[in-house]
């Protein structure tokens, strides 16, 4: 039965009959669709996993980006294919409606942006890398604060057609900037600033009118004068637009064509600051009735303040600071109830402080410095208690300070400093202003303020603790007299102080140690004495500027001041120290770096950014033979002065390390030895004085090397051999340079090196010098060797018996020797 149906089963098989080759091709077909039913299986798989992570395609995309770029601070290091790109740092993704999980947002903004050195935190390379076309999702990527080593945005990025978020701000990107940008009709925020404004050039702005949902530009510190012309009429073309910034873009005109129809109507925010206009304020600012921020500072705008200014009922925030406005302010001003910020600083208004001012109820920043307003402040403004940030400095304010002033007790800031202004300032005024951060009184003429009563003061338990908020001190250039108050050391946030070119005297106070914050101390021109303290190298590890010059310091300078790696300004000029010049100097850091990146941050913008308080960082230094007052720039400067003092030894060879220094005076000290080789490592040297001390030696070659260098001093010193020549050296071409130096010569002194064959006899003379004193001290020893003995022998008898006989011995025994030689030959 088993055997029929066995033979019924071959005979009703088919295969047989089949040509063997086909067999294998049935198989091979057979083998595919469990392939493809394999396929389907996955993708599947893939779309119900997708829903807990990313899809490998948009893993890999992200994973080519990152071997693209370099990562110094290693912030993608969760980047790594085993985990879940949605887990990765930056990347946020969200369900399709597909039901897949894909990448929408990339951030990978420098986390360190405000920060000292974030630059060198910076992601560099290709950070727009062809992979993100992968991203078919992604509608925000922001790239900001990381550096693009200099080269172009690639068009490419337009092809990320659901963009809807794209910053590119401060990350070194140059040439021009893609017109296909204009395809991103989705976008809705667009930054590009610049972090290296006139890097970045525009042909034409004509691709911003694809931009059809744009909210926000800010095309900031982009070098777009070759489009002024067209540059309003092309963002009057956008009228989704509601915050426009275009500040210091050397834009030239802001006049929109004649019969053209303002489309702008939407505008909240209009930043054209820094910009330079020289014209009136243009009409078609009067229909923005929904603008609420308003800033053209430094733009010069002049003429009159128009009236139409109340048309902008809706404004908050106004700043047209640093122009050309004169006449009075118009009275619709004061009817703007919801204005906050007011800044109208260096103006033409002239006049009395307008009494309608005080209808500002909601008013929170007046800065009105140097509008050439006169008169007394009225006494009214001390209703307005929502005051944070008042300054009326740079006027010709005159009277007492209004009583009503001391009880705003919200501000943060006043400046009443550089008027007419009188009376007398107490703690006890002060005691009110609990949330005062800032007191600038610099310069205020007929100021009296009695810094031995302040101290005397006892502080109210509750002022302490506000105090120690206090961050800001200005009061030098005044007439403070007494001793620096140690209640100082209670504001233990006090990051600037400022009491030069007053009367005080003592010692600077132990207590001041507490204030380990402090960025900024200047102490100079006063009276002040004692050594300077051995803490300061310990304590103020933050300090950028320590200016003690024009004191009456004395004693050795500590080493531990080259412990303060920050430093970038010290000045110990006009004192009395004395001993060498500490060896660690050539540890300061930021002395060591040529690079401008460091930088110190100023008063102005590290607090007052967002109020842009009037007063900035400035400090007074002598540089290049003179006197300049540096305050925009005071980031960049460099500087070592420790002239005219009482310093001895040699001039470190580590001040050669100092590669970022720009000015460097020892001048006017008892130094000695040689000028180090290793200035010549200097490169950022602009000045350099060395006169009037004790220096010998030839004037290193390496001078010569210093391109940057400007102003040099080498008189009064006793340097010797030829004067060096060629390259930067040749541009300072002033003898005077190199008076008082008897032992230099040079074409430049007239004074040739070389007469035919013949060493000129001054530098002759300068070489035979040693030579003649080391005969004569032989000669010297010889002689005194020989009386010396002579006088023993004279009275000392036994000593003259036994050297008679010593001799008479030596001298039988030489002529015996010499009897024995002359015979042997004479027999030869």
């Amino acid at each position: 039965m088993a055997t029929a149906w066995r033979s019924r089963v071959r005979f009703r098989e088919p295969w047989p009959l089949l040509h063997p080759h086909r067999c294998y091709y049935l198989r091979l077909v057979r083998q595919l669709c469990w392939l493809i039913i394999l396929a389907f299986f996955l993708v599947e798989v893939e779309a119900r996993v997708s829903s807990t992570g990313c899809l490998q395609r948009e893993r890999d995309a992200l994973l080519l980006l990152k071997a693209a770029i370099k990562d110094p601070s290693a912030r993608l290091s969760s980047w790594r294919a085993q985990v879940d790109c949605c887990a990765w740092t930056g990347v946020v993704c969200y369900n399709t409606t597909a039901g897949r999980v894909q990448v929408a947002v990339l951030n990978l903004q420098n986390p360190n942006a405000h920060q000292p050195k974030w630059t060198q935190r910076a992601l560099r390379g290709e950070l727009l890398h062809p992979s993100l076309l992968s991203l078919t999702h992604l509608h925000t990527l922001n790239l900001s604060y990381n550096d693009f080593d200099g080269t172009q945005i690639p068009p490419l990025i337009a092809s990320l057609h659901k963009l809807r978020h794209l910053d590119l701000s401060f990350s070194n990107f140059s040439g021009t900037i893609p017109p296909r940008l204009g395809n991103l009709t989705n976008l809705l925020y667009l930054d590009l600033r610049s972090n290296n404004n006139f890097a970045k050039v525009l042909h034409s702005p004509d691709w911003l009118s694809g931009l059809s949902s744009l909210i926000y530009l800010d095309m900031s510190y982009l070098n777009l004068s070759t489009v002024s012309n067209s540059l309003v009429s092309a963002v009057n073309r956008v009228p989704s637009l509601q915050h426009l910034k275009l500040v210091d873009c050397s834009i030239n005109t802001i006049a929109l064509p004649l019969n053209c129809q303002l489309n702008l109507t939407s505008l909240a925010t209009l930043d054209l600051g820094f910009n330079n206009f020289n014209s009136s304020l243009p009409n078609w600012l009067w229909n923005l009735t929904s603008l609420s921020s308003l800033h053209l500072s430094h733009s010069g705008i002049r003429g009159a303040f128009p009236d139409e200014i109340g048309n902008l009922i809706s404004l908050t925030n106004l700043d047209l600071s640093w122009n050309l406005l004169s006449g009075p302010l118009p009275d619709v001003i004061w009817k703007l109830k919801h204005l906050t910020y007011l800044r109208l600083r260096d103006n033409l208004f002239g006049n009395s402080l307008p009494l309608g001012i005080m209808n500002l109820s909601s008013l929170s920043t007046l800065i009105l410095n140097n509008c050439s307003f006169i008169g007394r402040i009225p006494s009214e403004f001390g209703n307005l208690t929502t005051l944070v940030s008042l300054s009326f400095a740079y006027n010709s304010l005159s009277g007492p300070i209004p009583v009503e002033i001391w009880k705003l007790v919200n501000l943060n800031v006043l400046d009443l400093s550089a008027t007419l202004l009188e009376g007398d300032i107490s703690q006890l005024h002060l005691s009110n202003l609990t949330e005062l951060k800032a007191c600038h009184l610099i310069c205020a003429i007929l100021m009296h303020l009695n810094v031995s009563t302040y101290r005397t003061i006892k502080y109210p338990e509750k002022f302490l603790k506000k105090d120690q908020y206090l961050q800001y001190i200005h009061l030098g250039n005044n007439m403070l007299f007494g001793e620096i108050p140690s209640s100082l050391g209670n504001l233990m946030g006090l990051e600037f102080l400022h009491l030069n070119n007053n009367n005080l005297k003592g010692h600077i106070p132990s207590s001041l140690q507490n204030c380990t914050r402090l960025l900024v101390v200047d102490l100079g021109d006063n009276k002040l004495s004692g050594s300077i303290p051995l803490w300061i190298g310990q304590s103020w590890q933050n300090l950028r500027i320590l200016q003690l010059c024009s004191n009456m310091f004395n004693g050795n300078i500590d080493p531990q001041l080259g412990h303060l790696r920050d430093l970038q300004i010290i000045d110990l000029a006009n004192n009395y120290l004395s001993g060498s010049i500490p060896h660690s100097f050539g540890n300061f850091s930021t002395m060591i770096s040529a690079s401008a990146k460091q930088l110190l941050v100023t008063f102005q913008t590290k607090y007052f950014s967002d109020m842009n308080f009037g007063g900035s960082e400035s400090m007074t230094l002598i540089t290049k033979g003179n006197q300049f007052t540096f305050s925009s720039i005071l980031y960049l400067v460099k500087s070592i002065d420790l002239s005219n003092n009482n310093l001895t030894g040699e001039i470190p060879e580590g001040l050669g390390y100092l590669v970022g220094l720009h000015t460097l005076n020892l001048s006017r000290n008892y130094l000695s030895g040689k000028i180090p080789n290793s200035i010549d490592k200097m490169i950022s040297l602009e000045t350099l004085d060395l006169s009037f001390n004790n220096l010998s030696g030839v004037i290193p070659q390496g001078l010569s090397e210093l391109n940057a260098l400007s102003h040099l001093n080498l008189s009064y010193n006793n340097l010797s051999g030829n004067i060096p020549s060629g390259n930067q050296l040749q541009t300072l071409d002033d003898a005077s340079i190199y008076i008082g130096n008897l032992y230099l010569c040079g074409d430049l002194i007239n004074k040739s090196c070389f007469d035919g064959n013949k060493i000129n006899m001054t530098s002759k003379k300068h070489i035979m010098f040693p030579m003649l004193s080391i005969y004569l001290s032989s000669t010297l020893g010889y002689f005194v060797g020989l009386w010396s003995m002579f006088v023993l022998l004279l009275f000392n008898e036994k000593w003259r018996y036994s050297y008679f006989i010593k001799v008479d011995k030596i001298c039988d025994k030489t002529y015996v020797s010499i009897k024995i030689r002359l015979n042997r030959i004479v027999d030869d």
